[in-house]
């Protein structure tokens, strides 16, 4: 959203094929964060993935992403 309260979408990157689906979440998170900062004052994203949630939430308890 941006400083109005309106929804703002921005487009989408094509990735070559990860490890696991929760490696494209992490990626796509990335992406989507490096566009924001680069157009926008947002500094709200959201994610529907559980296992992302968890693993901002929790970073000790995922060593494997800590890169």
């Amino acid at each position: 959203m941006d400083s109005f309260g309106k929804i703002q979408l921005m487009g989408t990157r094509n990735y070559i094929q990860r490890e696991c689906a929760l490696h494209s979440e992490v990626e796509a998170m990335r992406s989507a964060m490096e566009n924001m900062l680069q157009h926008s004052t947002c500094q709200t994203i959201g994610t529907n993935c559980k296992e992302l949630i968890a693993m901002i939430k929790e970073p000790h308890a995922w060593p494997s992403f800590a890169t």
